[in-house]
């Protein structure tokens, strides 16, 4: 059964396994963090998408020739350990670039991506801010941005001796370049967002 808790609906109960995760019916969508199943809505806002596809987009034109591929949901994402003492956790991020080919397969990536974009809405702000933030902060993720699409601003994090530095806050209006990407450097606008 599925429960409100906070703005994540989660399947209450117990933690669940990958192999459970795997089991579940095609038609429900479901991210497993740690073992705790978070609901995800069935499909997301269309302003939600233009935005992942934005910077899935930029990303796209930029490394199109060069060893690092960029992704956009649904594209599974398995983070082992990403939460202490789990191997249980599976995501769909809206926007990854993994930059180590061997960690991508057929049924999705296997370990933490160099840099991961959330679009936030009302029905994930606090899973992303929170939840996936840990696990993908445990895993490895290099540089993760969480942007908010009703101020046009990014926050981003780094990680620094596998722990995230404070987020920086780039606004709208400002150029945001990425630490861990190339050349990958866009001016924010809320025409483009």
């Amino acid at each position: 059964m599925a429960q409100s808790n906070g703005t994540s609906a989660i399947k209450a109960g117990q933690n669940y396994t990958i192999e459970q995760w795997s089991t579940w019916p095609e038609g429900e969508r479901w991210e497993l963090i740690g073992g705790v199943a978070y609901g995800m809505s069935p499909a997301p806002r269309v302003s939600h998408q233009k935005i992942a596809g934005y910077f899935y987009h930029e990303l796209y034109s930029l490394l199109q020739n060069e060893d690092c591929t960029p992704l956009i949901a649904p594209v599974d994402l398995f983070l082992p350990e990403a939460v202490e003492g789990s191997t249980h956790t599976v995501v769909q991020p809206d926007v990854m670039v993994v930059c180590d080919p061997s960690i991508i397969e057929e049924n999705g990536v296997h370990g933490g991506p160099d840099l991961i974009i959330e679009v936030l809405s009302d029905s994930t702000a606090y899973k992303d801010l929170n939840a996936k933030k840990s696990a993908y902060e445990r895993s490895g993720v290099k540089e993760y941005w969480i942007v908010n699409p009703g101020t046009g601003s990014v926050f981003i994090y780094l990680l620094d001796r596998k722990k995230y530095i404070p987020a920086r806050e780039v606004l709208a209006g400002n150029i945001i370049e990425s630490a861990v990407i190339s050349g990958f450097k866009l001016t924010l606008n809320t025409e483009s967002l």
